[in-house]
């Protein structure tokens, strides 16, 4: 479960932020996690809920926006989202988490689409995924000097 490590870089990243613009709470934390990375959004929250406990970020709320994958075909110009290429996505091998549990290879490194995905109209690999990857903060809800920004 990476989610850990993602919700890890986050706080980093949103203490980071308020030590250097004197942020004394934050209430909200938005997120926007690419479709293709297939995060658990529930664990995610959780990992990050407990991370921020005994820091400035305890009791912020984690919401998090999936952003859906895109890819273009750089022979024939097909674009398409990752529900189109689902059945070829079965293709590749399951591997086991931590705890025993089974993913797609993509959970992991979402640049693997490249090795199982091909262009849904002209079967080509040459293709660019135009959105849906990372994990980006992308909001906060802050208190600074007594009131909400």
């Amino acid at each position: 479960m990476h989610e850990w490590s993602i919700a890890e870089g986050i706080v980093r990243s949103v203490l980071s932020f308020m030590k250097k613009h004197g942020v004394s709470c934050v209430r909200e934390v938005v997120v926007a996690t690419g479709e293709l990375a297939q995060l658990d959004t529930d664990v995610l929250k959780e990992a990050f809920k407990l991370l921020s406990e005994d820091t400035p970020l305890a009791g912020a709320e984690l919401r998090v926006e999936v952003e859906r994958a895109r890819f273009v075909c750089n022979v024939c110009g097909a674009k398409w989202g990752l529900h189109e290429i689902e059945d070829q996505l079965k293709s590749a091998p399951m591997i086991a988490d931590e705890t025993g549990e089974y993913d797609l290879p993509l959970h992991y490194m979402p640049e693997l689409v490249y090795a199982f995905a091909r262009c849904p109209r002209c079967g080509s690999r040459d293709f660019d995924v135009i959105a849906g990857t990372g994990v980006k903060v992308v909001r906060l809800v802050v208190e600074k000097g007594g009131g909400e920004e």
